[in-house]
């Protein structure tokens, strides 16, 4: 008996040994290099099916911007569960209580299997009332109503991998994760040309390679769980669901369900802004922009990916000087991602939107949007790293606040308000105005609110049990 526990502790301490003694920047260049590469491998994910459709069919790529937001609800759902799940199993690593990260973990798919079945009943229901908002062509409707109902009803794949690849992060596994994104970006990039021109399906083949894709990455990460002992088990003999677990969950990955929702509502929105100021501002904003900027937000959200264990074990903990040094090293690295992503945008606009076959006035009004909104790149990497302290400190009203103030409260007022003095010269500037705000109040409240979690920690009165407004 007495040399099991032994066992166990020594298996415990060669873990904390990673997560408490390793240099921060060595460490969080170990646990985000592969959450980057992941995401890195997700933009390629996102975008490849845009660059086949877009050499196959006009109507096609604008059926795929106009079902981008759609799609994206499924991402930031499935992400934010993940999320939340990340931080609680982190967390409860980080105080030793093993059977509880278990339990988290298993509650987590639960909700994950949950939103998959809500997204079934949406993908036969709202498709084509969704793309006749947006589109009075009977083709480009058709084309995005087979899109969306294919991606949207098989998205079980997304949810499961997203969740169990988050609950890998969160003992410290980053390798897993990146490989099951590969396997299926892969797969869908092998697949696209088969589809898209050899089958003749065009956007519906499209879709099929991406949710094949998926569901090869679920498989994959599903038999790592099987084959090999993880920190967290997930054994579901006996399972039912536990409120306490799944409340914790979406406390915590709310502020990403949200952001992640709202960018998606926002991008709804800014199409039916556009919309009416030029033929191609869709075009520009859905199928390209976002498909594009993707490689630079990508990278930093792995690289938070990386930082979210590490902040929140620390604070676990009650270390406040490594999480410190880990939530500096994050700004600063995530500041310089978007400073090269700006240069990018900035100098080789051209020829990203030769990807797309674009020409004439889509490759003019291209060139001065993508220059226009890549400005707020650097302001929007302080947003995100802040997003990821309060998450790690377990204030996701704080974290919930800033996400609306960044693509609500401030963005669509100042794109209204530009498209009418400006048109669509202007438009594009609401994004940098919107970012340099955010980033101008909400660094300086994040500071405080690290010291003030922190305080309240040593005296048992746990920050996220308060979860204070960022005043």
């Amino acid at each position: 008996m007495e040399e099991t526990i032994h066992e166990i502790k020594e298996e415990e301490g060669l873990r904390s040994r990673k997560m408490r003694t390793t240099p921060v920047g060595k460490l969080l260049f170990r646990m985000s290099m592969p959450a980057i590469m992941s995401m890195l491998v997700q933009a390629l994910y996102n975008v490849v099916d845009s660059i086949f459709i877009s050499w196959d069919s006009a109507k096609g790529l604008d059926a795929l911007g106009i079902a981008f937001p759609l799609q994206t609800l499924i991402v930031a759902f499935a992400v934010g569960i993940g999320v939340g799940a990340n931080a609680q199993i982190a967390k409860k690593l980080g105080e030793g209580r093993n059977d509880e990260a278990s339990a988290t973990a298993r509650n987590a798919l639960f909700m994950a299997a949950t939103a998959a079945l809500v997204f079934v009943a949406l993908a036969f229901t709202v498709s084509r009332p969704f793309m006749s908002l947006f589109s009075s062509d009977a083709q480009t409707i058709d084309m995005g109503t087979q899109y969306l109902t294919i991606v949207m009803g098989l998205s079980f794949g997304t949810f499961l991998e997203i969740t169990l690849s988050k609950t890998l992060q969160a003992t410290g596994n980053m390798i897993v994760p990146m490989v099951s994104q590969l396997i299926g970006a892969v797969t869908n990039i092998v697949l696209d040309p088969v589809f898209i021109f050899a089958f003749d399906m065009g956007v519906a083949g499209a879709a099929i390679a991406t949710v094949i894709g998926q569901i090869c990455s679920f498989i994959f990460v599903t038999t790592v769980f099987i084959t090999r002992k993880q920190d967290v088990s997930l054994r579901f003999r006996g399972f039912r669901p536990q409120w306490r677990y799944i409340k914790a969950i979406f406390i915590i990955g709310l502020p990403t369900i949200v952001m992640n929702s709202v960018s998606s509502f926002t991008t709804m929105a800014m199409n039916a802004i556009v919309r009416p100021l030029s033929e191609n501002a869709i075009r520009i904003l859905s199928s390209v922009y976002f498909k594009l900027q993707s490689f630079v937000f990508m990278p930093v959200f792995g690289l938070t990916q990386g930082a979210l264990p590490i902040l929140s074990y620390n604070y676990g903990s009650d270390d406040d000087k490594r999480y410190k040094r880990a939530a500096k090293l994050t700004v600063m690295v995530a500041l310089c991602i978007m400073a090269v992503g700006t240069v990018l945008f900035q100098t080789c606009t051209p020829l990203l939107l030769k990807i797309f076959n674009a020409s004439g006035t889509f490759m003019s009004e291209g060139i001065y949007a993508l220059r226009i909104i890549s400005i707020s790149f650097v302001f929007a990497a302080f947003g995100i790293t802040v997003t990821t302290i309060f998450q790690s400190l377990g204030r996701g009203v704080s974290s919930l606040i800033m996400s609306l103030m960044r693509q609500v409260v401030l963005l669509l007022p100042f794109a209204l308000l530009l498209a009418s003095v400006s048109g669509i010269w202007g438009v594009w500037f609401c994004y940098p105005i919107s970012e340099f705000i955010v980033c101008a109040v909400f660094t300086p409240l994040s500071v405080r609110a690290i010291g003030k979690s922190f305080m309240a920690k040593r005296s048992d009165k746990p920050a996220a049990a308060t979860d204070e407004a960022v005043g």
